[in-house]
């Protein structure tokens, strides 16, 4: 299960990300540094936040279980860089690898162990967390979408295949991610992968179809490279629940058609001045949160959800009675912990990122490869272009 979770992050999250015509090599590549420093850095950042809970330090046993764990806090951190995808220098980003992690590993003790709210599959604390994390640094860091260079922001036919290449790799994996620490039970593992794998199923059927019928027979492929992973976002918290099959079919359904429409949010935090580059509210941001929302009321439905809900492989133990009334209170309580600490954390990160010890990359300068890597040849740099709107001689540099 860990190499399916670290598949996701380095493949999956990896290939996703080189939609952008002028930045593959800045998606793929710091992608790739952010889940080898992630995966390292979570292990003692562990440590130095129980005992900031616990009030001393212990020795951190690193096994299996701790090493998935590293994935899906180095999962939260790529969520973050698809919303602020190519506006930041490798400084900035570093910092947002050093300070996010902290921020995900209190929302984790407050939600799982304060609260005592279960989600295995990361819904709340992943997805939600990430997304909105990465879209509180983009209004620290004052990025307005009406200033980036139109030209930057454009897609190819062959990123965008690339892009497709890593939403299926996420979307074969992904019942992996959500049921990876639940390896000591087999029955409730085995319930997780197959209510995702319905989830998932169905909101890759209804984003296809979703997306023919609002552009008139055409699938757009943005919603195509979203959508169709919703289902295993917004189940990610309910996956452990006793429910029947149609339930996760209707989930996941939900999740893609929802997750089409979301562009439509998308063009709409544009319009209020904030950037969003990855689109990752469609896909992990407003499919988290109603993800949490459903199962909300799914503890009211069933007392043996009612019992999931507080204690699967994300908790040992309970110290308290509760009834289905009271988990459901303390689920809402989560959603707001989550979301409040990722808005402060990423703002409190984006202000951080703009002192003058972090170098940052001017409007111009933004998604496009060429200030930080050693291109040869076969890429154009669309700053070089000129009156007329061809590029001259020398394109590229080195």
């Amino acid at each position: 299960m860990y190499m399916d979770a670290a598949a996701m992050c380095c493949l999956g999250f990896g290939f996703l990300y080189v939609f952008s015509k002028y930045y593959v090599w800045g998606g793929v590549g710091l992608n790739f540094f952010i889940c080898g420093f992630g995966f390292l850095w979570a292990l003692p950042l562990k440590a130095i936040v129980h005992a900031i809970f616990e009030g001393e330090f212990h020795k951190l046993q690193i096994n299996m279980t701790e090493l998935t764990t590293n994935c899906h806090i180095t999962a939260a951190v790529l969520i973050s860089f698809g919303a602020f995808y190519g506006f930041t220098s490798p400084s900035q980003l570093l910092l947002v690898c050093l300070l996010e992690p902290f921020f995900m590993l209190i929302n984790e003790h407050v939600v799982v162990k304060l609260l005592h709210v279960a989600d295995a599959g990361g819904s709340l604390i992943v997805h939600m967390f990430g997304a909105f994390f990465g879209i509180a640094i983009n209004i620290a860091l004052n990025i307005k979408p009406k200033k980036l260079p139109e030209e930057h922001r454009t897609t190819s036919y062959m990123s965008d295949f690339g892009a497709m290449i890593g939403s299926i790799v996420l979307w074969v994996f992904w019942p992996s991610f959500n049921g990876a620490l639940l390896y000591n039970d087999q029955t409730l593992q085995g319930r997780v992968l197959l209510n995702t794998y319905l989830a998932i199923c169905a909101s890759c059927a209804a984003a296809f179809a979703t997306s023919s019928l609002a552009h008139r027979g055409r699938f757009e492929m943005i919603e195509i490279q979203n959508a169709t992973l919703a289902g295993g976002v917004i189940i990610g918290m309910i996956c452990p629940f006793q429910i029947d099959p149609w339930v996760s079919v209707l989930i996941g359904g939900i999740g893609g058609v929802g997750s089409s429409f979301g562009y439509a949010i998308y063009i709409f935090l544009e319009r209020l001045g904030i950037t969003d580059s990855a689109a990752v509210q469609m896909l992990h941001g407003l499919p988290g949160l109603f993800g949490g929302i459903f199962a909300a009321f799914a503890v009211l439905a069933n007392n043996d959800n009612y019992l999931y809900s507080y204690n699967n492989g994300w908790l040992l133990e309970t110290d308290s009675n509760r009834s289905r009334g009271d988990q459901f209170g303390y689920i809402v309580l989560a959603c707001c912990s989550s979301l409040a600490i990722a808005i402060a954390g990423g703002l409190i990160t984006g202000l951080l990122a703009r002192l003058p010890l972090c170098p940052d990359v001017k409007t111009q300068d933004m998604l496009i490869d060429h200030d930080f890597w050693t291109i040869h040849s076969g890429c154009p740099d669309p700053r070089a272009k000129d009156n007329k709107g061809k590029f001259k001689r020398k394109r590229c540099a080195g």
